[in-house]
């Protein structure tokens, strides 16, 4: 055997003459080979002056003195080019790339490429991974692509009451969370220390609702009452007009508020006595509430009309002296008969004092045709606006 079998050094023979030339060989071929680092992987023709010791890759379509060479390692020497043929395992370092190759017994490859990166115990990029941060990567930016379509970034966990979630930290102490924090439902947290958190937004996994628990929810300035069924014929006797009623929210009333209704009515040829419409304040919502204002319209007359009334009270102080002011109209068709002897009587009342902090506080109004009388009331609306 006249060369070792892994890096083909030449071996001296027995009672070899000139054994320093085969000697100095092999050194030059160590020398060339440990620590292996080449110029340059992209020339396919020899430089013009190399100095000895410079080694490259050649490349593909090698011409001149490299001529058939490309793959192998190409050794400036003694004024000529000594080439050195890879195996497997060999590493060297390209210095024009920065970068580390490796021959896998066809062709020199980047290490990465050699084998696929499965089932890693750890993956640090620019971090330091540990056992329960697997996966660390400090870089001023990541990038998730998608590959032809769709891109989905998935976090699964084991059961509803663990946590799959993103968490936002500054100096490693966090301060927002996004996710299925502790239940399946979506939910948005803040923290201040990193320790306690506080919901911010809660999104039910079933119906979709979205609850925002620690945000003041804001109170509706106006609340609305009606009926569109028909009421009647009827109200010979005091009654409670269905639709009028509006229950009041504790600690919402202020100076201001206003009560608004409007109610139709058709008469027949029956009734004539004064009607009276009464506004009322209390918690059953019925004729027995107080009466903050009656107000009592012209006497009717023995014909058929139809018309509309109106009352408006306005709350000009609250709480255990209160204070409420109202004024009333009617509207109707008869010119001088019906439900009012004259065309558009307006009628006011107040301001009456009454304590409007009572418990399920209720204001309406109650309406008295009269004896005799056959109204029918088709529509109601009220509204109570301008609310704390």
């Amino acid at each position: 055997m006249s060369d070792t079998p892994l890096l083909s050094l030449p071996l001296l023979a027995a009672a070899q003459a000139q054994k320093h030339v085969t000697h100095n060989e092999a050194l030059l071929r160590l020398d060339a080979l440990i620590h292996l680092s080449i110029i340059s992987r992209s020339l396919a023709a020899p430089p013009a002056a190399p100095a000895d010791g410079d080694r490259y890759l050649v490349a593909a379509a090698a011409t001149g003195a490299w001529a058939g060479q490309q793959g192998l390692v190409a050794l400036a020497q003694a004024g000529g080019w000594a080439f050195l043929n890879p195996r497997k395992g060999w590493r060297l370092w390209v210095e024009a790339e920065a970068r580390l190759l490796v021959f896998d017994g066809a062709q020199w490859r980047e290490p990465v490429t050699i084998t696929e990166l499965a089932n890693l115990l750890r993956l640090g990029v620019n971090a330091a991974a540990d056992d329960v941060n697997r996966l660390a990567v400090a870089s001023p930016a990541s990038l998730f692509s998608h590959a032809g379509n769709d891109h989905r970034l998935k976090l699964n966990k084991n059961a509803a009451g663990d946590t799959a979630s993103l968490i936002y930290q500054t100096g490693w102490s966090g301060r927002a969370e996004m996710g299925l924090s502790g239940s399946d439902d979506f939910r948005i947290n803040v923290s201040s220390d990193g320790a306690a958190w506080k919901p911010a937004l809660v999104i039910d996994r079933a119906s979709g609702a979205v609850s925002l628990p620690n945000t003041p929810q804001t109170q509706p300035a106006v609340l609305y009452g009606q009926s569109l069924a028909s009421q009647g014929p009827g109200f010979a006797a005091d009654t409670y007009l269905a639709g009028s009623a509006i229950a009041i929210p504790p600690g919402r009333l202020k100076p201001g508020t206003r009560y608004v209704l409007t109610f139709d009515a058709s008469k027949t040829a029956a009734g004539l006595v004064t009607p009276v419409i009464t506004l009322r304040f209390g918690s059953g919502a019925a004729v027995a509430d107080l009466a903050l204002a009656a107000m009592n319209f012209p006497p009717q007359t023995a014909a058929a009309d139809d018309g509309r009334f109106t009352l408006e009270a306005t709350f000009r102080a609250t709480g255990a002296a209160a204070a409420i002011q109202a004024v009333s109209s009617l509207a109707h068709t008869g010119a001088s008969g019906g439900l009012s002897n004259t065309p558009g009587p307006v009628r006011c009342a107040g301001p009456v004092s009454f304590d409007s902090a009572i418990a399920n506080a209720t204001i309406g109004v109650s309406v008295n045709a009269g004896t005799g009388a056959a109204w029918t009331v088709a529509l109601v609306q009220a509204r109570l606006e301008n609310l704390a």
